[in-house]
Parts: structure tokens; C-alpha cells; sequence
């Protein structure tokens, strides 16, 4: 009998670890693979592996070498899902944590951002990805913070303990996250 719940947990384990393969494999090729955002002129596009604020810079420079100054500043920038992801990774929070998470592992854990649901949310009319920050440990995941991410960059963290959608200047006040040193919060 000890055997066969042993097997179980073993299987569930490998079961879940098989699921995470999948989902960091997903944001691999989700990073890797060059995607077109809708509607982008041809002198917005930035190569995809460069920054989300080398995109917004080189986007906003070739637009206001391209056209008339009223509509570069009025014409929103759009990122992709995978600039979208990038640009979260690049929060000095989520690039602090990750560099927190493989010290205190000497290497054996990492940060990393998965994708939720694949399917957008929709809040108030406006599209947003759904990703988490989480700690990839040998035994489990451990989701440190749920992040919503617009085309046009607008960030909201998914507050699990009040069900609240927080804005990221509210999350920084409130929550004090460059404080943080753990998964328990």
C-alpha cells in the first residue's frame, strides 16, 4: 500500500514537472519566435529581441523622423505578447527577484515568468496577458505575483489576497516589492 501512494505522489510529481517543460518551453519559443503586432508600421518594428524600452525608443525615433510630429505623439506604442512578457521581466522588481532566487539557490532555482492563460482578459474593454512571476524549484513551482500586461504596456498585478487588480505605482506603495525576499511574500 506504501508503494502505491509513493508511485502516485511520483507520478503527480512527474506529471507537474512535465507541465512546467511545457509551459517554459511555450515562453521559450513564445521569446524566440518573432511575432508581427497588429496594426505596426514598418518604422515602428524593432527586432524582438531587442528591450521593451530599446523598442519604445527606437519606435518613438523613427516615428518622429518618419511623420508629422502631432501623430508620433499621439500614436500609442503596441507590444506584442512576447515584448509584453519582456517588458515585465524587465521591471527592476522581477529582474531583483530573479537575481535573489538563484543566489539564495546557488543556482538550483530560477525566476521565471510563465504564461497563465493564453486567452486574454478582458478588463474594462481593454485586452491584457496574464502572466506570473515564479520561483522554478527542483520539487515545485512557487507563483510569487500574477501580472496583467496591455499591447499598448499598461500593467496591473492580480492581488490574490484582497481580489483586487492594483496598478503597478499602487503595488510599488502598498505592496514593497524590492522588499521582498521570499515566495511567502
Amino acid at each position: 500500500m506504501v508503494s502505491s501512494a509513493t508511485s502516485s505522489k511520483k507520478a503527480t510529481l512527474a506529471a507537474v514537472l512535465v507541465g512546467l517543460l511545457a509551459a517554459a518551453l511555450g515562453t521559450y519559443f513564445a521569446y524566440a519566435t518573432p511575432e508581427t503586432p497588429p496594426a505596426a508600421s514598418a518604422s515602428a518594428a524593432a527586432p524582438s529581441t531587442t528591450t521593451a524600452a530599446n523598442t519604445a525608443t527606437k519606435a518613438t525615433a523613427a516615428s518622429a523622423a518618419t511623420a508629422p510630429a502631432a501623430s508620433a505623439a499621439t500614436a500609442p506604442v503596441q507590444h506584442t505578447k512576447a515584448q509584453a512578457a519582456a517588458a515585465l521581466m524587465a521591471l527592476p522588481e522581477l529582474q531583483a527577484w530573479s537575481a535573489l532566487v538563484e543566489k539564495n539557490s546557488g543556482g538550483a532555482t530560477h525566476g521565471a515568468l510563465i504564461e497563465d492563460d493564453p486567452a486574454p482578459r478582458v478588463i474594462k474593454g481593454k485586452r491584457y496577458w496574464q502572466f506570473s512571476f515564479v520561483e522554478n524549484t527542483p520539487e515545485a513551482v512557487q507563483r510569487w505575483e500574477s501580472f496583467l500586461i496591455s499591447a499598448d504596456g499598461d500593467i496591473l498585478i492580480d492581488d490574490v489576497t484582497t481580489d483586487e487588480l492594483l496598478t503597478l505605482d499602487r503595488w510599488r506603495k502598498e505592496k514593497h516589492p524590492a522588499q521582498r525576499t521570499s515566495s511567502g511574500g
